[in-house]
């Protein structure tokens, strides 16, 4: 019965080891957030999913360029909390996003705050 005990013990404390690396997914650990940018770029398509909410845009670069990017902003239920509605953003649209660009030099962003075509800026993490 103790060899039991221990075994379900020890099982149970693996898991909890393992879990660690789970906590750090919502990290921006992997996004230069000490040097954000900001650019301008036509939405192509969003996603309004959990666990966050992504904008696709096609951004030019310095040479001219089109390329595709995605904005990574914080779950829709904190950028609800902010103001944000879903149907504020659509294709077409052309936002202006400061952003935290990947640390890695591929095309993702990490979305600071936006400013929609009207004008009016939203937060992307979902803070006030």
């Amino acid at each position: 019965m103790k060899t039991r005990l221990i075994i379900a013990f020890i099982l149970a404390m693996s898991g909890f080891a393992a879990a660690p690396p789970l906590f750090a997914h919502h990290a921006s650990a992997g996004y230069d957030m000490e040097h954000p940018v900001t650019r301008k770029g036509v939405v192509t398509s969003m996603e309004w999913t959990n666990p966050h909410v992504f904008i696709f845009m096609d951004v030019k670069d310095d040479n001219g360029n089109t390329e595709q990017w995605r904005v990574e902003g914080n779950s829709p239920n904190m950028l609800l909390r902010v103001g944000w509605k879903k149907e504020m953003i659509k294709p077409g649209d052309v936002l202006e996003v400061h952003c935290a660009p990947a640390k890695n030099g591929s095309k993702f962003f990490r979305l600071i705050s936006l400013t929609l075509p009207n004008g009016q800026k939203l937060d992307g993490q979902g803070f006030k």
